[in-house]
């Protein structure tokens, strides 16, 4: 099993005869287990572990395509009460591999600025793809729902479960009004 997250990883497909556009290669990966990492201050578990798939196929002789596929459940942390939150996440991304320069293709792909490479040999490692995949599909803030309190800055009372007793200083006269309404 594979650690999905780790530095180093490596995922090595084999690529389809060069100028066969109608071969597809397939492969798959399945992560060991428990992984945790940090991402942007965040911390997030994959409990159950990653699920990766990759589909290659050539669609000119200098350029290949390889979608990958990621799915797996996460926990993590509500960023307004802390309380732990489990999602799943899937989705597909396309990479798009070439030897030649984005400028020197002859066929426009909109947006997609294709991964430029030396050579294609007879495998191709996208483990960096994998993990940037990975990472483009945790959210980047999680609630534990959206109407979430979060905690009380004074006490840390969770305030989903009540208001808590401290009371409401305002430092700003300016501001006075603002007690008469109710959060």
């Amino acid at each position: 099993m594979h650690n999905l997250i780790e530095k180093d990883f490596k995922a090595i497909i084999s690529l389809p005869p060069r100028n066969d556009t109608e071969a597809e290669i397939f492969s798959q990966w399945d992560s060991s287990g428990p992984e945790e990492f940090n991402f942007y201050g965040q911390d997030f578990i994959f409990p159950k572990g990653i699920h990766a798939e990759a589909k290659a196929k050539w669609i000119e002789p200098e350029v290949l395509l390889v979608e990958i596929f990621i799915e797996g459940e996460i926990v993590s942390s509500c960023a307004r009460c802390l309380a732990p939150v489990s999602l799943e996440i899937s989705g597909n991304l396309m990479y798009l591999y070439s030897t030649k320069s984005a400028d020197s293709l002859e066929e426009d792909f909109g947006d997609e600025e294709p991964i430029e490479l030396e050579n294609f040999g007879r495998v191709l490692d996208i483990g960096p793809q994998i993990q940037e995949s990975i990472f483009a599909l945790l959210p980047r803030k999680i609630l534990c729902n959206e109407n979430c309190k979060g905690l009380c800055p004074s006490c840390g009372k969770n305030l989903n479960e009540g208001p808590c007793s401290c009371e409401k200083e305002i430092s700003d006269p300016r501001l006075e009004a603002l007690k008469q309404f109710k959060f």
